[in-house]
């Protein structure tokens, strides 16, 4: 014979991790966190609108042709495709 648990029956003893939000942090974060997460949101932020301004350059329909150029222009050099960063 075989037994299998209910999901109810483990619900006591298990909790679900507190969902951390990193485009507001806490207001006790330091310094250096304050920092570092405000470095990597405008990295994001850069890198979507670029991603943006790529698409829309080439139309605005995204296809396959299109995201295998935007892979090489994402992961190239930043001479080679002549931006001034």
């Amino acid at each position: 014979m075989s037994y299998l648990a209910h999901h109810k029956q483990f619900a006591p003893n298990v909790s679900t991790p507190k969902v951390r939000d990193d485009t507001n942090p806490p207001a006790n974060a330091g310094f250096w966190q304050r920092l570092s997460n405000a470095v990597s949101n405008y990295r994001r932020r850069r890198a979507e609108r670029e991603i943006a301004r790529f698409i829309q350059g080439r139309g605005g329909h995204l296809t396959d042709e299109l995201e295998r150029d935007l892979m090489r222009h994402m992961t190239s050099s930043p001479n080679y495709w002549r931006l001034h960063l």
